[in-house]
């Protein structure tokens, strides 16, 4: 009877939650508004654009073992592994598997030795991954100390041919050369004031409405159909026009904000979308494949820059192990020398997409690495199915640079980041959905953001964390020159937070305001995140405050909906402004 009575008082609350659902009045307005509404279309995220299923291709197979490399080897075998690589990509790409078993890679501590996939259509496929799967084992750190250690390579680098790990890509200052040297030295290495600049190739020529696909050019000469392409905004006023539009609402910024408050005297390129063109209309007209995230004006120099990109990269079905000890502090515990510090935030790192367009990582479990996945620079790429286990470390699953409309779903955490979701630079459109945040340390798990990235860039705007059970706190770190830590319409929707009772309830922290400012109260925190959307979010054991506020509101600086009252429909924002765009 006990039994009886628990399945029919279980039911019962879930008949009663359900019932208090309700359709979210901002997606209301997004379905008859559609571009005005000021919820951003996540839709076009994931491989394809949501439009096709992750490939299982069964075509063009290499074994590694046709080719002497065997499973549980006791020595070295990056370098065998990366000329099949290169000679499976020369040949226009193909599937090389993996037999389950261990694979020893980056064994010599003397030099870093990692794998790179530089040519297209290459997967790296394993035969499970758990412990008795297919495990790339790696042996020793893959740190770069002397410059620009945030861009230490990782065990799977793509990309490394087109961009290499010394500095950021993008679009540069109109005047380089001209432009005074600003960099920052601190525990973690030395910024490189250089970028690898993306090639210009036409001018747009007219003024185009959020929400349209045409775009009138020059001249279409340089572009073609299926390309990826930079589109890039300048700041063109000595105070920061196309900035203050970015950052709205702010208008005066903070004395230590440098990348923001330079941005007109250099003429940053703040503005800069990596998207993909769908068609070549005529001499002086392109179609996107998707529509603009916002108005282009010709009041801020619009431009076209050439990205050279990757296609169809997938790992799928492998565990990564490393030999990392698991000493970690964030930026180094106490009396930790520069290179320890540089070691415990950049040195072990799994794996990075760089320059991909539509590809996958899926069914890939990563265990004791101090930074797991990066998506760096690309886009359309799909991460599903992905545990993360072993050690506290650095980042989770971070978007980076340029990296647009990527679906981040299915993830499992049992280990602590201290940054666990999120990213920086002019990373848009991106979807993490379905995230599941359970340490075996109970220790707060943090959304993250850590603003420009580059002073030429500007924050992340229009991401979306959907379906999140277990995080604590929308928290920025980042350097108090690269705030604020996140631009226009991130996106919280139906995300179920873990109660730490000890802690304050505000949903938003700053850790520069917190640390080093006493000018700006806990409450005031949020600013710091401009106009967020926070739909569906709570926490079954406390009540959640913005600016000491429990309730909905909505302003200049956030919209607040179903705050502390639980979930709301749709339950994926993601799926449901899928289906609606292909008419499901």
């Amino acid at each position: 009877m006990r039994l009886i009575y628990l399945i029919v008082y279980f039911f019962t609350i879930s008949i009663v939650c359900k019932a208090q659902e309700k359709t979210a009045s901002i997606f209301e307005d997004f379905k008859v508004n559609g571009a005005r509404s000021i919820l951003p279309d996540f839709s076009f995220a994931g491989y394809h654009y949501g439009e096709k299923e992750i490939p299982f291709l069964t075509k063009n197979v290499f074994n590694v073992s046709d080719y002497g490399i065997q499973p549980n080897a006791k020595f070295d075998q990056t370098n065998k592994i990366q000329k099949i690589i290169d000679k499976v990509g020369e040949k226009g790409g193909g599937v090389i598997f993996f037999p389950k078993g261990k694979y020893l890679l980056n064994m010599d501590s003397s030099k870093v030795n990692f794998l790179k996939i530089n040519y297209s259509h290459i997967i790296l496929r394993g035969e499970g991954s758990g412990v008795d799967g297919t495990i790339f084992y790696n042996g020793s750190n893959t740190l770069q100390e002397e410059i620009s250690s945030w861009l230490s390579p990782f065990l799977i680098q793509t990309g490394y041919a087109i961009q290499g790990t010394k500095s950021f890509w993008g679009i540069d200052f109109p005047n380089p050369d001209k432009i005074p040297s600003t960099g920052v030295s601190g525990n973690n290495g030395v910024v490189n004031e250089q970028i690898k600049s993306a090639k210009i190739l036409t001018e747009i020529i007219s003024n185009a409405n959020k929400g349209s696909q045409t775009l009138k050019v020059k001249s279409t000469a340089k572009l073609r159909a299926g390309d990826c392409i930079l589109i890039g905004m300048f700041n063109t006023t000595k105070d920061g026009n196309l900035m203050k539009e970015l950052l709205a609402p702010i208008q005066e910024f903070e004395p230590q904000e440098t990348s923001a408050l330079n941005a007109g005297q250099f003429s940053a390129p703040s503005y800069q979308w990596l998207v993909q063109i769908d068609e070549i209309i005529n001499r002086s007209t392109v179609k996107l494949k998707q529509p603009l995230r916002r108005d282009i004006k010709l009041s801020f120099h619009p431009v076209i820059a050439e990205a050279q990109m990757l296609k169809e990269i997938g790992i799928e079905n492998l565990r990564f192990e490393s030999a990392w000890d698991g000493n970690y502090c964030h930026h180094g515990c106490k009396n930790s020398d520069p290179k320890t510090v540089k070691l415990m935030d950049y040195g072990w790192n799994a794996v990075n997409f760089c320059r991909v367009s539509n590809g996958w990582i899926k069914n890939v479990a990563i265990n004791n690495f101090t930074n797991a996945i990066y998506l760096l620079d690309s886009r359309n790429v799909t991460i599903d199915n992905v545990k993360i286990t072993g050690y506290d470390g650095h980042s989770g699953v971070k978007i980076y640079g340029h990296a647009a409309d990527n679906l981040i779903k299915n993830i499992n955490f049992e280990c602590n980041f201290t940054h666990v979701l999120g990213g920086e630079g002019n990373a848009y459109g991106n979807v993490f959905s379905n995230i599941n945040y359970n340490p075996k340390r109970k220790i707060p798990g943090m959304f993250d953001s850590h603003g420009f990235s580059d002073r030429r860039f500007s924050p992340p705007a229009e991401n979306l964390f959907e379906d999140i059970k277990g995080m604590w706190k929308i928290s920025g770190g980042g350097s108090p020159q690269n705030l604020p830590h996140m631009a226009a319409y991130n996106t919280w929707w139906n995300v179920q937070e873990a109660g730490f009772t000890d802690q304050d309830t505000e949903l938003f922290n700053s850790w520069f305001w917190t640390s080093k400012s006493s000018n700006h109260p806990q409450k005031d925190h949020h600013k710091m995140y401009l106009k967020s959307i926070v739909v569906g979010v709570y926490i079954p054991e406390l009540k959640l405050t913005i600016e000491g506020n429990e309730n909905d509101r909505k302003d200049e600086w956030i919209y607040v909906e179903n705050f502390n009252k639980g979930l709301v429909k749709p339950y994926s924002l993601y799926k449901a402004q899928l289906d609606l765009r292909l008419q499901k």
